[in-house]
């Protein structure tokens, strides 16, 4: 009741400050000489899918020489629009914005428009309809962010592959845009292929409100053969709801690569698992950069929609993954450079994102001398 409350006043905020965005052709010129300082909105530290966000943010910032000015929502959606105002009054030159629930998206638009500050989005990829209402501000620079739909649908499709036909989906909070979306992606799929879907445990996705959830969903549906968890904070909880059922024999099967779900798909508790997607930040930081610099990234006119690739994982590559993604960043200093100046295009960040695995990104390794051949093609061979 919380949340849904929050939303609407979230959306009553967006009623009372109008659709149309002012500002005409107004542009944000270069910023040349001057060192930029970026906002940028954890949604609540503390968390391990967040803040690897918040990590890799720093990371690109460091490559390209910015300023980063981090502020936390305490996972408060109502504090994601206050930390907008609250970065605009420290006078940042751009945003990144993370938002969690689809209505947040135009409110932020609206003040980031209103102060003549660019803005973009990363990780989640609001609706359609949303996004179309942020599209005309012309200091929106773009989003780069996963479509969380396919996200579950590819775990649907596995999971009929597999032959299971029962299934229970254990997500965060109804509403926000990636578990739903990865919620809606996995049932729909699974169901048009015969599957059923048991039950859909929506809630918080702290570890003990998750814990909670998964118990008692695993004890109202013991006859699952498949459970999908829509994130890392979820999957860990599922792990040790399923360590209190012994008798369940039911895959897991977990979004987000945090370092809990690396240690299952290594002794086998999780079948399977994807993500990595938290590269989306270093690209919409860079398409902010872009324009901060005098080069406004354009596809067919208008700011670009990337869409980031969820990585599948395999648990041969788990320790290979684990020092060049986790301890280290997937891209390195210059190859995120070499995505902003004056002849980048839009096609640069597509061919990048379209090629972006867990292959091709250690066979580069190798080429930067980080990774030996020899060490790369033995952990193939596994």
């Amino acid at each position: 009741m919380k949340t849904k409350k929050i939303i609407m006043a979230i959306a009553l905020v967006f009623t009372l400050t109008g659709f149309v965005f002012a500002g005409g052709g107004a542009q944000s010129g270069p910023k040349a000489g001057k060192k930029l300082v970026i906002g940028f909105n954890n949604y609540l530290q503390g968390h391990y899918s967040l803040d690897i966000l918040e990590n890799s943010f720093k990371a690109t910032c460091a490559a390209l020489d910015i300023e980063p000015y981090i502020l936390n929502d305490e996972g408060k959606s109502e504090n994601s629009a206050y930390n907008v105002d609250n970065m605009i009054n420290a006078g940042v030159d751009g945003v990144v914005f993370f938002g969690i629930v689809d209505t947040l998206f135009p409110v932020v638009a609206k003040k980031c428009t209103d102060a003549g500050i660019p803005f973009v989005f990363f990780d989640h990829m609001p609706s359609d309809e949303t996004l179309a209402q942020v599209v005309s501000s012309p200091y929106y620079k773009g989003i780069a962010a996963t479509v969380d739909y396919g996200t579950g649908a590819n775990f649907g499709t596995h999971a009929l592959e597999l032959g299971l036909k029962k299934a229970v989906v254990i997500t965060g909070e109804r509403g926000d845009t990636t578990h739903t979306a990865r919620t809606t992606g996995f049932t729909e799929t699974f169901t048009k292929g015969g599957g059923t879907v048991l039950a859909q445990a929506y809630g918080p996705v702290d570890l003990q409100s998750a814990l909670t959830r998964s118990n008692d969903t695993l004890t109202a549906h013991p006859d699952a053969d498949c459970i999908y968890a829509t994130n890392g904070d979820v999957g860990t909880s599922v792990l040790e709801a399923v360590a209190k059922h012994p008798g369940m024999n039911a895959k897991v099967f977990v979004t987000d690569l945090d370092p809990s779900v690396l240690d299952g798909l290594k002794n086998g508790k999780v079948a399977a698992g994807n993500g990595a997607h938290w590269v989306n930040v270093d690209f919409a930081t860079a398409l902010l950069v872009n324009a901060l610099r005098g080069n406004e990234i354009k596809e067919n006119g208008r700011a670009p929609r990337l869409v980031v690739p969820v990585m599948t994982l395999p648990s041969n590559l788990i320790g290979l993954y684990d020092k060049y993604w986790l301890q280290q960043q997937p891209f390195s200093p210059d190859e995120m450079r070499s995505w902003v100046g004056p002849n980048v295009t839009v096609d640069v960040f597509k061919n990048t994102l379209a090629n972006y695995n867990i292959n091709t990104r250690l066979d580069a390794k190798v080429k930067q001398g980080l990774l030996s051949q020899a060490e790369l093609d033995a952990a193939r061979k596994q």
